[in-house]
């Protein structure tokens, strides 16, 4: 009965032994390997991360990172298939993705304090664009491609930011208070509220008051996430950073329900189409 747990340990064993060597090809195939083992890989990572062999140790701590982004790109694409992830507690997580030494108590304490500036009485479109522009929360005036405009923490602490993270940080600051739709106009990320005032981050938070039958996209969840990880997977593609490209470009795919083959080379095969995002 206790066979299949044996050889797996064995194999551990062997895996561990190969993760040491000073082939840099043989210990990356070892760590491909223990990467699919499972509870086992747990295991060998709790017993070795201590390890008073300096490259394993290292290769453990390595081993241990791409596990956690691995597990938490796993529950952020699982979250968002159920529908309980939140647009906000989406970007936190493409956030901690992206970086997992980020501060989320900042995050969260910057957004408070916006909430607190919003806070007493009914917040209208004027109120929050005016907060927004004196906190100097604003898109560059040059279109740029950073990483740094993508993600929650860069944006409170730099004051520059996508539009569509702009609008996120608006929405989360003014909570139930103030009732407003991220919606698409023109290209470009905006708020709209009930009395069809559009707020719009990328002309410096100017006020506009649309007709009632004015068309405009509603952005749902997923459109809005899908936004953000397309820019962020351009900026991987532009620095050449393929380990976020991968990173990046497999969130984008399990949104679209399609494989890496579907993304341009060298993600998918050489002459595979580009996928086309938010196709359905």
């Amino acid at each position: 009965m206790n066979k299949p747990r044996q050889v797996n340990s064995k194999r551990v064993t062997a895996l561990l032994t190969l993760l040491q060597d000073d082939d840099v090809k043989i210990a990356s195939l070892a760590m491909e390997q223990l990467l699919d083992l499972g509870h086992e890989t747990d295991e060998a990572i709790a017993e070795h991360q201590e390890s008073q062999d300096p490259q394993l140790r290292q290769r453990i701590h390595q081993l241990s990172s791409i596990l956690l982004r691995r597990r938490r790109r796993e529950e952020f694409l699982r979250a968002l298939g159920e529908g309980s992830l939140t647009l906000w507690r989406g970007l936190v997580a493409i956030n901690v993705l992206s970086d997992p030494s980020v501060n989320v108590d900042f995050i969260d304490r910057e957004t408070e304090a916006l909430a607190k500036a919003i806070a007493g009485g009914e917040p209208s479109a004027a109120q929050v664009a005016k907060l927004m522009k004196d906190r100097e929360l604003r898109v560059p005036s040059e279109e740029i491609l950073d990483m740094d405009l993508y993600l929650l923490d860069r944006v409170l602490e730099e004051g520059y930011g996508s539009a569509a993270l702009l609008c996120a940080i608006a929405q989360q600051a003014a909570g139930e208070n103030w009732p407003a739709t991220i919606v698409m106009r023109n290209g470009r990320f905006c708020l709209l509220d009930g009395e069809h005032t559009l707020v719009e981050p990328t002309e410096g938070w100017r006020l506009t008051k649309l007709s009632a039958d004015e068309r405009v996209h509603p952005c749902s969840i997923k459109d809005s996430l899908l936004a953000v990880l397309t820019q962020l997977f351009l900026v991987s593609l532009v620095d050449g950073s393929l380990r976020e490209l991968y990173h990046f470009g497999s969130l984008l795919a399990a949104l679209n329900r399609t494989g890496l083959d579907a993304l341009p080379y060298p993600l998918g095969k050489e002459d595979s189409p580009q996928v086309r995002i938010g196709e359905r």
